[in-house]
């Protein structure tokens, strides 16, 4: 990274210049010292956070995957994996070097963290200036892992979808096309990890049509090619249809402010585009956009094709297939959660009101002003611990920011702007981490649980800094105590609280104990290590010959045992119902299951039936509960 580039035309003072001699000029800070800071700051807190806490059934799945690979078992063709299949080689690959625990997982994710900072400062100071690059990092890292730091596929989704607007920002810079490459391996990578993964690669083609569009008209006779525009005009009205599908399913209004409007505001910038910015004939156009779209898509289809191979020689890609894009359709009517109210979003205006006035103001606060507005943010702070709805108020301005950032960003991006002519890379620039931003935010559907906006938090936090830059000159002190008023809410409001109250009220970390087990190395809740603790050994010592059957929605029990899993599943509500007992009742005969698990409040799937509860009762004799659960065993 080139210091002097962090450092932009439209940050420099535009007052006539003074000579140095009577007014020195202010030396910038090293960018190389800020973000060292940054991650020595932001790795500490994480790692403080890195081994607490958990999702039992979490952490269990992604184990379990893993040790499934070990023993040679392909993803969807032996078992149903949740997800695309690539984390659980990753994760295989980690239990192999570092040891077969809960840990291990973790040290990958934070490895892959560290890796990220970079990147996310690397986006900021595109921006702004190194100091404040370095807030927005802060900010970021603030909202991100230390709220759940379970090496779930979404944070490295949310990893890779960085990397590649990294490597789109600097392709947009020095114009090569080995950039293009590197952004579409983050996109065919970040699929493997889990299919969501595609929504990036979706906002990366709309930034693509836009860039297209931007390099035609610099070199172009402005003729408009008809056909090129009813081309992109028609592929766009079907993203906008795919989308709508995509939430189908609980298309709802606050479902399609979130996550259908930004795409399509977006999508309605660049139709208009063509149809009012001409930028050359047809073949001319298609050409230009097939030497943005090839390198990228090549990219993304490397990593995939070959994750595939295993799968083309033995017969398995219509499995991947129906495990991959089928299967997890059976999960939207029974893991879901819908988004926020239309009426929560009243809790941006007061924030959005504040910048405003800050922009109309254009000049710095004054001693009093800047006094008055820190107490005010301060009295919020203090008072969300114990004041539900201040604390809702914040968690809901926060979620809500991304439909109002994609009206402001389409409101900038319709006519040019002075803040254009001082950096005429920043419309790409906007539009690349606008457009990420908003189809990565599906991530949230159809689960919106507060914690699944902190997969996509960063980047509202970076399309925030790209469209400030429109909105200069503005008073000063406000941004920079917005961040931070945002960032110490996270930290004192979020990060370590349990998942089941996030966003909807504080409750302080409750009591965390080492997991006692050989292949835990995680602190979890007192509640959960006792019961663990007691019935994991007690299993151990009633399971003979390698196999127990655990169910429903118990793969933890599987990992912290050590003992196989005689079916496919990892969540019982992937299964086919059909002679559902009389399959049960068989695979335990064949495998000699001598000790079963039942777990009695299942997150997701139903509660084993009462005649096959009768069966089982008459099989396992012997029981004793370790609430939810109940461990049955013969002699």
């Amino acid at each position: 990274m080139d210091s002097s580039a962090i450092v932009r035309d439209d940050d420099l003072d535009a007052r006539e210049p003074v000579p140095a001699a009577v007014v020195p000029a202010p030396r910038e800070v090293d960018w190389r010292l800020v973000l060292l800071g940054v991650l020595i700051v932001g790795g500490t807190y994480v790692w403080g956070h890195l081994g607490r806490g958990w999702m039992p059934y979490d952490d269990g799945a992604l184990a379990q995957s893993a040790e499934r690979v070990i023993d040679g078992q392909l993803p969807h063709r032996d078992f149903i994996d949740v997800y695309t299949g690539g984390l659980a080689f990753m994760d295989a690959a980690a239990f192999r070097l570092l040891g077969t625990t809960l840990w291990t997982l973790r040290l990958v994710l934070f490895a892959a963290f560290i890796g990220w900072v970079p990147a996310v400062f690397y986006i900021a100071s595109r921006f702004v200036r190194p100091l404040a690059a370095g807030g927005v990092t802060l900010l970021a890292v603030a909202w991100s892992l230390p709220n759940y730091p379970a090496a779930m596929p979404s944070w490295y989704n949310l990893f890779l979808a960085t990397f590649g607007v990294a490597a789109l920002l600097r392709h947009l810079e020095d114009g090569k096309l080995r950039w293009l490459v590197v952004a579409g391996l983050a996109g065919g990578l970040s699929f493997l990890v889990k299919v969501v993964g595609l929504y990036y690669v979706a906002g990366v083609l709309l930034f693509l049509i836009f860039q297209g569009h931007a390099s035609s008209r610099v070199t172009s006779d402005r003729r408009r090619g008809s056909a090129y525009a009813v081309f992109v005009s028609a592929s766009l009205l079907l993203f906008v249809v795919a989308l709508s599908a995509v939430v189908r399913r609980q298309l709802h209004a606050p479902e399609f402010v979130q996550f259908v409007m930004p795409g399509a505001l977006i999508a309605g910038v660049l139709v208009r585009n063509e149809w009012t910015q001409p930028a050359g004939d047809s073949r001319a156009r298609f050409a230009t956009l097939a030497r943005l779209l090839i390198p990228f898509l090549v990219g993304v289809a490397l990593p995939i094709v070959l994750f595939l191979v295993p799968y083309a020689r033995t017969g398995a890609l219509g499995a991947f297939v129906n495990g991959v894009f089928i299967l997890p359709v059976r999960r939207f009517s029974i893991a879901a959660w819908p988004a926020p109210p239309l009426r929560t979003m009243v809790a941006v205006i007061p924030f959005a009101l504040l910048l405003a006035l800050a922009h109309r103001a254009r000049r710095a606060l004054r001693p009093r002003e800047t006094t008055l507005l820190g107490l005010t943010l301060l009295l919020v702070l203090l008072a969300s611990g114990g004041n539900g709805m201040l604390y809702r108020g914040v968690w809901n301005a926060a979620r809500s920011a991304l439909p109002v950032l994609a009206i402001s960003g389409v409101a900038f991006l319709w006519r040019a702007r002075d803040a254009d002519v001082r950096s005429p890379l920043l419309p790409a620039q906007a539009v690349l981490v606008l457009s990420v931003t908003a189809l990565a935010s599906l991530v949230q559907f159809p689960y919106s649980a507060p914690i699944y906006f902190c997969y996509v938090a960063p980047f509202v936090a970076l399309t925030a800094v790209a469209l400030h830059s429109y909105w200069r000159p503005m008073a000063g002190m406000v941004p920079g105590m917005l961040v931070a008023f945002f960032g110490i809410f996270a930290m004192l409001r979020a990060n370590g609280s349990p998942l089941q109250s996030m966003g909807r009220v504080h409750v302080p970390g409750f009591q965390m104990v080492r997991l006692a087990l050989a292949r835990g190395g995680i602190d979890i809740p007192q509640e959960h290590a006792v019961v663990y603790d007691s019935l994991v050994p007690m299993l151990r010592a009633h399971a003979r010959g390698g196999y127990t059957w655990a169910s429903p929605d118990t793969p933890e029990i599987y990992f912290l045992s050590g003992l196989r899993n005689p079916t496919r599943s990892l969540f019982e509500i992937f299964d086919d119902s059909t002679n559902g007992n009389e399959r049960v009742l068989r695979m335990l005969d064949a495998r000699g299951v001598t000790a079963i698990v039942l777990n009695t409040y299942p997150s997701f799937s139903r509660n084993v039936t009462h005649d096959l509860y009768v069966q089982l009762q008459a099989r396992y004799p012997h029981a004793r509960s370790f609430a939810p659960f109940q461990l049955r065993w013969r002699e």
